[in-house]
């Protein structure tokens, strides 16, 4: 299940959605917005989230089916969120649904590793009124790069 929205999401209904009783691990990613210092050294207050909603939702189907295809998944579940968002708000949730923990886990990994890097979303940081585009950090590229000799595309 993938869902790209702008409000906000009940982790436990969520969940529910995808409990089964043939899975004997979830692993979950839960991204929320956090305090940060911007370029200016002004702490934000906000981000602003958006993204090319047709490709963005091909991308993280494309993602999802090829943890699907490299872990032992029951299933996997991906929300993101568009739009403004303020300190302590939910953006992404990530779960993934095996038999047991290591699919589960290398599974959830991989996609928020891919998501960062291969999803067409654009995040900002917001301080009053002015808006700071985030670049992408190489850390990130490096943590998905590591996935290529494990994944079969």
């Amino acid at each position: 299940m993938i869902k790209i929205i702008k409000e906000n999401f009940n982790l436990e209904n969520e969940f529910e959605k995808i409990c089964t009783k043939i899975n004997g691990a979830y692993s979950f990613f839960l991204g929320t917005v956090r305090e940060e210092i911007n370029k200016n050294n002004k702490k934000i207050d906000s981000i602003f989230l958006e993204c090319y909603e047709d490709l963005a939702n091909k991308q993280l189907s494309s993602i999802r089916d090829q943890a699907l295809k490299n872990w032992n998944l029951n299933e996997c579940l991906i929300i993101h969120r568009v739009g403004k968002l303020y300190l302590g708000e939910k953006i992404v949730l990530i779960i993934t649904a095996s038999s047991h923990r290591e699919d589960a886990i290398r599974a959830c990994e991989f996609i928020i590793d891919n998501l960062k890097v291969n999803v067409a979303l654009w995040k900002f940081n917001v301080n009053g009124d002015e808006e700071f585009h985030v670049k992408f950090k190489d850390k990130d590229l490096k943590k998905f790069l590591k996935w290529e000799e494990i994944v079969k595309t």
